[in-house]
C-alpha cells in the first residue's frame, strides 16, 4: 500500500523518487520542492479567499473537501521539502478540517477564521524556513570548522 501512496504523491506533486522514499531535504530544500509547497499553499489561499469562509452558513461540503485536499497536498509538499514545523501544523489543522467534513453544521466563524489564518501562518513558516537556510549556509570562500580541521597540522610532540 505504501508503494502506491508513494507513486500517487510523486505523480501529484512532481517530486523525485528519492524524496518520496523518505529522504528529507531539510533547511536547504531545493527550489522545486519549495515551489511545490508554495503552489499548494496558494491553492489553499484561493479557497479561503471565497466569501463562504467569511460566512460559515454558506460553507459547502465541496469547499470543505477542497480545503482538505489542498491541506493534504501542502502537507505532502512540506514533508518532501523537509519543513517539519509546517507538517506538524498541517496535522494539527487536519483535526478541525476532519470535524467539518464529518458535520458541516459544526462550522462557526471561529473555525472558518482559523482555516483562513492558517494560510497566512503557513506562508510565514515557509518564508522562515527559506530565510533560515540562507543564514545557515556559510558565505562562499569561508571554511567551516570541519573543513579547517582538515587543514590543521597534526599535533606531533617530541619527547
Amino acid at each position: 500500500m505504501r508503494t502506491m501512496q508513494i507513486l500517487n504523491s510523486k505523480h501529484r506533486i512532481g517530486v523525485s523518487t528519492a524524496v518520496c522514499l523518505g529522504w528529507e531535504a531539510g533547511p536547504g530544500a531545493s527550489a522545486d520542492l519549495v515551489a511545490a509547497a508554495v503552489d499548494a499553499l496558494n491553492d489553499m489561499g484561493n479557497i479561503v479567499s471565497q466569501q463562504c469562509f467569511a460566512n460559515p452558513e454558506a460553507l459547502s461540503q465541496g469547499k470543505i473537501t477542497a480545503y482538505a485536499l489542498a491541506l493534504i497536498r501542502l502537507r505532502e509538499c512540506a514533508g518532501a521539502a523537509g519543513f517539519e514545523r509546517l507538517m506538524k501544523a498541517c496535522d494539527a489543522l487536519a483535526v478541525t478540517v476532519s470535524l467539518l467534513i464529518e458535520d458541516r453544521s459544526r462550522a462557526c466563524s471561529g473555525k472558518c477564521a482559523s482555516l483562513t489564518r492558517f494560510v497566512a501562518h503557513a506562508q510565514v513558516m515557509i518564508q522562515m524556513s527559506i530565510d533560515g537556510a540562507k543564514h545557515d549556509a556559510p558565505p562562499p570562500g569561508i571554511r567551516t570548522a570541519s573543513s579547517r580541521e582538515s587543514w590543521r597540522k597534526p599535533d606531533v610532540r617530541h619527547a
